[in-house]
């Protein structure tokens, strides 16, 4: 199993979520979120100068899939995502060591539902 967390632009919200709903994505939390990224970095090619330390405002996204469904699901949010400038946002992707279904009392991969239809 992994979780996906993402930052993205708020505009793009709406184009990732109907990409992951066409692949059949079973489960998406959403939040905002303020930060900053390597353009705070004076060493970074692309830094600016702020008066005083400008949050960005972004979504959050989390999504817990099964493993072999990641690779999907990175595809559908780059592709609704990449507009090839700064601030397009990141993906980051870590292990998940277990899961539990509240309801059902399901443990592991079947607390995180049924596995999508790879296309």
């Amino acid at each position: 199993m992994k979780y996906l967390l993402a930052f993205i632009p708020s505009d793009r919200l709406q184009p990732v979520t109907e990409a992951l709903v066409s692949q059949h994505v079973h489960g998406l939390s959403v939040s905002e979120a303020r930060g900053f990224g390597q353009e705070h970095d004076p060493a970074h090619p692309e830094h600016r100068e702020f008066h005083g330390l400008e949050m960005t405002r972004k979504v959050r996204l989390e999504i817990f899939c099964h493993d072999e469904e990641t690779e999907v699901v990175l595809k559908a949010i780059y592709d609704a995502t990449h507009s090839g400038h700064r601030g397009a946002g990141k993906v980051f992707v870590l292990p998940v060591e277990d899961a539990l279904r509240l309801k059902t009392g399901e443990r592991g991969a079947a607390a995180i539902g049924l596995r999508r239809p790879i296309s």
